[in-house]
């Protein structure tokens, strides 16, 4: 059995004249990215592995989350292919994880979170806002193989409603 969780990254800031990928994390979505770490600390911590965009967005909300929960950071892996906003680049990165995590978080990216989770759930996935997850779980028992997945999805506005 498999598991997969697509993490948006928290809210990041237009502010500064700088390229893409170095766009920072807004305060509010530090905070929002805490909440939903706290919130849902215990589905975050049943987790083997996470992978994250190096964009400075999804590398900050992946940190601010593993220090939230206590996860240790040792277990988070930068990933140049999540630098994207291609589903099918999510979809076939996916197929060639490593057969030893059997649970992992993606950080990243939309569109690309939300139509692969789309791709991959047996219903249809909601659209991924910042800070927002949907994990899916598979039957299958490798990543190459990967059919139809149970979605569980995870909202910062419910998180942030209990700080």
């Amino acid at each position: 059995m498999k598991t997969v969780l697509f993490l948006r990254h928290a809210k990041s800031s237009w502010e500064y004249e700088v390229a893409d990928r170095d766009r920072p994390l807004q305060p509010k979505g530090m905070k929002a990215i805490a909440a939903v770490a706290q919130h849902y600390k215990s589905t975050f911590l049943s987790f083997d592995h996470i992978l994250s965009s190096p964009a400075n967005r999804a590398m900050h909300t992946a940190a601010i989350l593993a220090h939230e929960i206590g996860f240790s950071f040792s277990k988070v892996q930068l990933s140049e292919a999540l630098y994207t906003f291609n589903g099918r680049q999510v979809i076939e990165q996916l197929h060639q994880l490593q057969e030893q995590w059997s649970k992992i978080i993606l950080v990243g990216h939309n569109p690309a979170f939300s139509d692969a989770a789309d791709y991959f759930s047996v219903k249809p996935a909601p659209e991924l806002k910042t800070a927002d997850w949907i994990s899916l779980t598979f039957a299958q028992d490798k990543w190459s193989e990967l059919a139809k997945g149970d979605l569980i999805y995870g909202s910062k506005n419910e998180a942030q409603k209990k700080w």
